[in-house]
């Protein structure tokens, strides 16, 4: 499950992988952009220009991208028909023969289940192994939905939040950065889309929404979260705070209050 992972070292440096968190719809295809590095020199990488990578799921068809000048691909990748939680496989094979394999995790989800939003950095911490208020209300809140948590962190410490959600007994579901580089598809080698990354930072929901509609709400704690899910056309369900979220937010005073109201919905 780590989504930035060092697999191939010796003298000739560790290639590093970039490949946050895939979301796709079942029986679709996910839009999978990456970025290769390689380090030579202790802790100093640098990006891989024109490195081929191949990209699938499972047993279903390969594709493959080239990275450019910032070492970035990307490219459109099938998924299974039915909703499960499995891994996206890319591999690089340079000039050398030096081979590298990478594992990210995949979602595939069924475009009809509503989808939550969760501000990641507000969750409150619980004892190991007794889920909180607050991992009790989520996991009563997506029987029949799917959770997507949005944070800051870089993707580097993805497979961390991963392991700490569990731990504290929050539902499963991708872990999204609140911005990413912009990208848009073209046609690339062999009429196979090709994704051009842009340099500036845009954010995450729109492009979730335009895949899934049913993305309707967003819970947070924060002014900026808040602010992100209401540009994005997104309820916010706001804890613990009456002074963010514009007039039209969902209030709840605690975790537990949210926790209960949830508990208490049929």
């Amino acid at each position: 499950m780590l989504c930035v992972l060092p697999l191939l070292a010796g003298c000739g440096g560790a290639y590093q992988l970039t490949a946050p968190d895939q979301i796709a719809p079942a029986g679709g295809e996910a839009t999978a952009v990456v970025r290769l590095r390689r380090q030579e020199v202790w802790i100093l990488s640098q990006s891989v220009d024109n490195a081929l990578l191949r990209f699938r799921v499972n047993d279903g068809p390969m594709r493959a991208a080239y990275t450019d000048k910032l070492g970035y691909a990307g490219t459109t990748v099938p998924v299974p028909d039915l909703p499960c939680r499995c891994e996206m496989v890319i591999e690089h094979m340079d000039r050398r023969g030096d081979e590298a394999a990478f594992r990210t995790p995949l979602y595939v989800w069924d475009p009809q289940w509503p989808v939550l939003a969760v501000d990641l950095d507000s969750l409150p911490s619980s004892p190991a192994g007794e889920p909180g208020p607050a991992a009790a209300g989520l996991q009563q809140a997506t029987r029949g939905a799917h959770i997507a948590y949005f944070t800051r962190r870089p993707v580097r410490e993805h497979a961390a939040a991963h392991g700490w959600l569990e731990t504290h007994g929050y539902p499963d579901g991708p872990v999204l950065l609140w911005q990413r580089e912009r990208w848009h598809v073209v046609q690339g080698r062999w009429k196979l889309p090709k994704i051009v990354v842009e340099t500036r930072l845009v954010s995450e929901l729109p492009e979730l929404r335009k895949q899934f509609p049913t993305l309707t709400r967003g819970v947070c704690t924060s002014g900026l979260a808040a602010a992100a899910y209401r540009e994005a056309g997104l309820q916010c369900i706001v804890i613990g705070s009456d002074s963010v979220g514009g007039d039209d937010a969902v209030r709840y005073g605690s975790w537990e209050e949210f926790g209960r109201s949830v508990t208490a919905e049929p």
